[in-house]
């Protein structure tokens, strides 16, 4: 048994008859080596820090804050290039919420409330948009991404007052009358899209487009532009249902160069990338998802 747990008498069985025979029935416990307040896996929150121009933070010393409800708080410095899309990862210790107190005071429970702030320098922001999957959000064990955008979005509409006054500039109006959902260049994709790809609102030559290149040896040829900061990932589907992230190479790569399942873009330039034709394949529909 381990030294920091304390041993467990049991009543001797002439005490234990005495006690049935009183109507009382005694439950022996077994000592199990655990934690007096059990913790559970960590929960990881991570994903891409931006301004309100779009592009991701770069700047040092940038931290991202967690702060729940009964004080705690947790942060993490952001790292440019941390890995593909993302520049920040906060582990969250949690408490397995089967006993009084937390086994730590930095722990939380399961579905944990918190919000989220990020100090840059000498300067606090609080994220005028948090997107992600918030499905496990809490759950020990599990990851939840939140991207975040900084800025001023007076109105709140998920735009950036400074992104919106680049299109007031060319076609009139008022921060009220720019709308995220519309098309405001009429090419195709509304104007929150254009703001998460990096493309501009007023030129409808200059939105994203995923284009068939060509055939090259049987492996289909996918060419769009990439844009500094971004990080681009391609997915398949037969049936345009179903869709699943599939692998490919930069075609200026040599024919055995590895595959890559997606492409963090370090300047602006069009790329072309070959996808490996699928054994029992037929027809293939392609997109890009861009973070």
């Amino acid at each position: 048994m381990n030294s920091n747990h304390k041993s467990i008498r049991f009543p001797r069985l002439a005490n234990v008859s005495a006690l049935k025979r009183a109507g009382v029935f005694a439950a022996l416990l077994l000592a199990v080596d655990v934690p007096a307040f059990p913790p559970a896996p960590h929960h990881v929150l991570f994903g891409l820090v931006r301004d309100q121009w779009g592009n991701p933070i770069s700047i040092s010393p940038s931290d991202v804050y967690l702060e729940s409800p009964s004080g705690v708080q947790l942060h993490t410095s952001m790292v440019r290039g941390l890995e593909p899309g993302v520049n920040y990862r906060l582990e969250v210790p949690m408490d397995s919420g089967i006993a009084a107190d937390l086994y730590q005071p930095t722990a939380l429970r399961p579905f944990f409330q918190f919000r989220l702030k990020v100090i840059i320098g000498q300067t606090t922001y609080l994220p005028i948009e948090m997107a992600g999957n918030f499905s496990k959000i809490g759950q020990p064990g599990q990851k939840t991404r939140i991207d975040l955008t900084l800025g001023v979005d007076s109105d709140g509409d998920g735009l950036p007052d400074a992104w919106e006054q680049q299109l007031i500039a060319i076609y009139g109006g008022t921060l009220a009358s720019i709308n995220p959902n519309d098309d405001t260049d009429g090419d195709g994709i509304s104007n929150l899209n254009e703001y998460l790809a990096g493309t501009y609102a007023f030129d409808p030559t200059d939105g994203f487009a995923l284009t068939l290149a060509g055939v090259n040896a049987g492996n289909s040829v996918l060419e769009f532009l990439a844009l500094r900061g971004r990080n681009y990932s391609i997915q398949a589907s037969p049936d345009f249902r179903t869709w699943s992230t599939v692998s490919f190479r930069l075609a200026s790569d040599a024919a055995q160069a590895a595959l890559r399942n997606n492409y963090q873009a370090i300047d602006v330039r069009t790329l072309r990338v070959e996808v490996p034709t699928q054994t029992g394949a037929t027809n293939r529909f392609f997109r890009a998802l861009v973070q």
